[in-house]
């Protein structure tokens, strides 16, 4: 089966698997997940390295939600790292906005629409954007092993004890 009739099968798949994730607040899928997902469903597997092929099953994807005015389902799709990829940008969209620096963060904040959008266990206050767990914990961890920079004397440059008075200089 050529690969464009295999996507026109598998598009409506994964985006039913993607709305399906939306439906529970923070959740999220990989792209590991949702291949396997359709190609299970469809009974049609490919042979082709997941990134050679996921990026225009999600693109594809993109295109639906935004022609159903839906929010970007493709940001609940993420590499196994729980990190959305620097292609996430680039996808089609119903929301008008730009990435900013941190791809993450929007990447979150689209996450968010989509379970405003379908959640059944929205908190009442609507939600917050989340990181992915993994992505979260990672962030964590680096803010907290970040070495603190601690004085130096003024005049020979080494590093003040916890005292503050150079043992050097005096």
């Amino acid at each position: 089966m050529p690969f464009s009739d295999a996507l026109r099968i598998w598009v409506p798949l994964a985006h039913a698997e993607l709305v399906s994730t939306a439906h529970r607040y923070h959740a999220v899928t990989t792209y590991k997940a949702l291949s396997e997902h359709v190609q299970e469903r469809s009974g049609i597997r490919t042979r082709q390295l997941l990134t050679n092929w996921i990026g225009k099953l999600l693109e594809q994807v993109a295109v639906v939600a935004k022609d159903n005015m839906e929010p970007p389902l493709t940001a609940l799709c993420v590499r196994q790292d729980g990190t959305i990829g620097e292609g996430y940008a680039k996808a089609p969209k119903f929301v008008d906005d730009t990435p900013g620096d941190d791809i993450e963060q929007y990447a979150a904040a689209h996450r968010l629409l989509c379970y405003r959008t379908f959640a059944e266990d929205l908190p009442a206050d609507g939600g917050t954007p989340a990181l992915t767990q993994a992505v979260a914990d990672r962030r964590a961890r680096a803010a907290g092993q970040e070495p603190k920079s601690r004085p130096t004397c003024p005049q020979c440059f080494m590093v003040l004890p916890f005292t503050g008075i150079c043992d050097d200089c005096g």
